[in-house]
């Protein structure tokens, strides 16, 4: 059983946190999405709480202040993948 990483929880994790971005004046158009190892899995409280917590517009190339994730502070955004079958 994954669990959620957020430091102290030890609850069951029900989503995978991503980092996604888009380049879109670059030559090539490009996305980036890769996996947030800062915070990979997290509850579905502390999900919500990044939400709910974070400062910023979500935006290609925009920047994003969560409580939880992206702690390495990349451009972009988070997005969340349910755990749910896996």
């Amino acid at each position: 059983m994954q669990k959620c990483r957020v430091h102290g929880c030890g609850k069951k994790a029900e989503y995978e946190a991503f980092l996604y971005d888009v380049y879109p004046y670059a030559a090539f158009a490009d996305v980036f999405f890769q996996q947030d190892f800062t915070c990979p899995d997290l509850c579905a409280e502390h999900m919500v709480e990044n939400e709910l917590q974070s400062k910023g517009i979500r935006q290609p190339r925009g920047y994003i202040r969560y409580p939880h994730t992206n702690r390495d502070q990349a451009q972009g955004f988070t997005i969340y993948r349910p755990l749910k079958g896996r």
